[in-house]
């Protein structure tokens, strides 16, 4: 058995990673799992950097910057976001305005820096309203939804996560635009960093056919993911009800090994890692894009080489 600590964030983003562990699948390939687990992914790339852990799931803007930094690997999708980052407006302030009014005269929450800004510049642009141009107050994630519901600002962008009580649990708030609608692609993808990919490249492969297997049993056995979940929920430390998790993964969609494979072949994992890439080089947070086409090369072997572990099971 190899030893290993996966990376994961304490959100439903990382029930994949708890799913493979629980289900035995890491087990099935020699691999010994502890999950380490934080409030956000850059709060992981120190340590991962340092060989403090070897594989995960971190977010996209993270593994972005852990590419650039040092080297850090995509091994394909984890998951697709398009739908569960959204631009969020009060009933009350679409009764009197059109989301494009509300987007030129209100005060909109985000957090900066974050796919968050990116899914809400994509809905300004669908809205005809030039995103230099928003009274952007930022915020972090709980932040936001607070000040909607105090009333402080007049639209902000949220996710699933915590936008159960938001959205379910009051009829004063409606999603006006996501990331799907507004023409943009948002994936946050499975990585494993350089050390191990080199030192132990079946481990890898290991790691990454596992976590797909469980992605493939969350789409299979969806009332019995759900059922998992609350489990999930307890270990992470996250507040949260079955309603909330089947709330939460109606806007998150988790691809096959197949499918990742797929997309890392035809460019449309790179094309949109690029795209978030350039987000931040156009907000002055990268100086210039990293070359994410030898990231997606790197990486491209070792899903490879998982799908042969898939297809002799």
């Amino acid at each position: 058995m190899t030893s290993i600590t996966l990376a994961s964030q304490a959100n439903e983003g990382g029930f994949p990673l708890w799913l493979a562990q629980k289900l035995g699948y890491f087990a099935d390939n020699n691999l010994e799992v502890k999950i380490t687990y934080a409030a956000n992914g850059a709060a992981l790339l120190g340590s991962g950097a340092a060989g403090d852990w070897q594989a995960g799931w971190i977010g996209s803007p993270p593994a972005i910057t852990g590419y650039q930094k040092f080297g850090l690997i995509t091994v394909g999708t984890e998951m697709h976001e398009d739908k569960n980052l959204k631009l969020v407006m009060p009933k009350s302030e679409l009764a009197k305005s059109s989301p494009a009014e509300i987007l030129k005269t209100g005060k909109v929450g985000t957090t900066t820096n974050s796919t968050w800004s990116q899914v809400l510049y994509a809905c300004a642009n669908k809205f005809g309203v030039d995103p230099s141009k928003l009274n952007i107050v930022p915020l972090d994630s709980p932040a936001v939804r607070q000040a909607l519901i105090a009333g402080q600002i007049q639209a902000g962008t949220t996710d699933s996560s915590g936008d159960y009580d938001l959205l379910k649990g009051s009829d004063k708030f409606k999603i006006v635009c996501n990331g799907a609608q507004a023409g943009i692609s948002i994936i946050d993808p499975y990585v494993v960093t350089p050390k191990f990919a080199n030192s132990n490249p079946k481990a890898a492969a290991g790691f990454t056919e596992a976590v797909y297997r469980a992605n493939e049993y969350i789409d299979a056995h969806h009332s019995k993911a759900l059922d998992y979940m609350q489990d999930y929920y307890a270990d992470a430390g996250i507040k949260g009800t079955k309603a909330a998790a089947e709330f939460s993964m109606s806007f998150r969609q988790f691809p096959t090994l197949d499918e990742a494979l797929k997309q890392m072949k035809d460019g449309s994992t790179e094309k949109t890692l690029k795209a978030t890439g350039q987000f931040f080089v156009d907000g002055g947070l990268y100086k210039s894009l990293p070359d994410l086409s030898k990231d997606i090369a790197t990486g491209l072997p070792i899903l490879k080489a998982a799908q042969k572990i898939h297809e002799g099971r």
